[in-house]
């Protein structure tokens, strides 16, 4: 897969994760941007080996709530 492929798959990932909070905790578009950018998530989403970029944003969605609960993302994503 090219970077190119990579940075649209990331950067979907990022607007459709954003909608999900806007929509589910009424965060305006800001706060939702400075949400996923601050967060563990984001980190592991731009790394390439955890392969995070790959998976639905569903998914990453939950993880992004997992970490907003507990402070931590589980132990089952690499990185």
């Amino acid at each position: 897969m090219s970077a190119d492929e990579v940075k649209y798959l990331i950067d979907s990932n990022v607007e459709q994760v954003a909608v999900m909070l806007m929509e589910e905790q009424h965060l305006s578009m800001l706060d939702a941007l400075g949400t996923i950018y601050r967060s563990q998530w984001y980190e592991k989403l731009t790394d390439k080996a955890t392969g995070l970029y790959y998976q639905s944003p569903n998914y990453n969605y939950l993880l992004l709530q997992e970490e907003m609960r507990y402070g931590r993302i589980g132990g089952n994503v690499s990185g």
